[in-house]
């Protein structure tokens, strides 16, 4: 297969290096070999990787654990799936914490035939989500231009707030949810969610007393997929917290529950007038409601 996907290599384990390095080789993949320093992982993020195999003993002294737990970051703020190579003879406690962040884990002696499956899935799930990026880029550019015409006659606020009853709009403070217009508004300013973003932030939304179960939400935002895995959702995750949290690596409104999934961390709902619908009829609202793409 000939792609442009780039794979990174985290190991100083010099057959393991040579067995992927002939993989990939045959493959067509780009590889990007590196032991776990910090020097060199600053190397392979410039590299930018779509997926990094690391195959280290994160219980060798604190420095392996302090490298591992980068690797962790990395993951995070680059949204780079994780393939752990484990060696069921030296597992460690930190490995415990391991399997809530990494995407997969292989155990050791390798099983090429479960590395080449992981990696085919993997890269057709990449290339969907680029595809689905480039078409939402493309809508998003065609539907600033029709707001831009919108704007010229002053008439968007009336076309984008509902007008006859509330039933479709609710708060989840400091959230306010358009269900009509598909809009979800963070202290009256529109956060220009994607579809599938507000189908995701939605549910969260509805029961914010519960926590949803990852294979739950995975079911309700892409019913007729089977193919989609939790990697996918945690991509989604990751976009949809960059429009809502101050610091997306630490996220204040949606939580994560370790083991299990994610809760909205907010107070109950409450039935409120949406903007632009105020309780004086005589008053206009100046909130400017933006209609959500894709």
């Amino acid at each position: 297969m000939n792609t442009d996907f780039r794979i990174a290599v985290i190991s100083d384990d010099p057959y393991l290096l040579g067995l992927l390095k002939g993989y990939c080789h045959a493959h067509r993949y780009k590889i990007f070999e590196t032991v776990a320093d910090l020097e060199s992982l600053n190397a392979m993020v410039q590299m930018q990787p779509n997926i990094i195999i690391l195959a280290v003993d994160p219980a060798q002294g604190q420095t392996q654990k302090t490298v591992v737990k980068l690797i962790r970051e990395i993951s995070l703020n680059h949204q780079i799936p994780i393939c752990y190579l484990r060696d069921i003879n030296n597992a460690s406690s930190l490995e415990e914490d391991m399997v809530f962040w990494v995407d997969t884990i292989l155990d050791s002696p390798l099983d090429v035939n479960q590395l080449d499956n992981y990696l085919l899935n993997k890269f057709k799930q990449l290339h969907r989500f680029i595809q689905e990026k480039r078409s939402h880029s493309r809508r998003a550019t065609n539907d600033r231009r029709l707001l831009m015409l919108e704007v010229s006659n002053n008439n968007q606020l009336a076309n984008n707030t509902p007008k006859n009853g509330h039933a479709d709009y609710f708060i989840v403070e400091p959230f306010q949810i358009d269900q009509r217009s598909k809009c979800v508004f963070f202290n009256g300013k529109s956060l220009n969610l994607t579809r599938k973003e507000f189908d995701l932030f939605e549910l969260l939304a509805k029961d914010v007393d519960r926590v949803f179960m990852t294979d739950e939400i995975i079911n309700h935002i892409w019913p007729e997929n089977d193919r989609v895995t939790k990697s996918d959702l945690y991509q989604y995750m990751h976009l949809l917290r960059k429009k809502i949290e101050h610091d997306p690596n630490n996220p204040q409104w949606i939580l994560t529950v370790k083991g299990f999934g994610y809760k909205l961390n907010v107070p109950s709902p409450a039935k409120v007038n949406p903007p632009g619908i105020l309780e004086n009829e005589n008053s206009h609202s100046s909130l400017k409601a933006i209609t959500i793409h894709g």
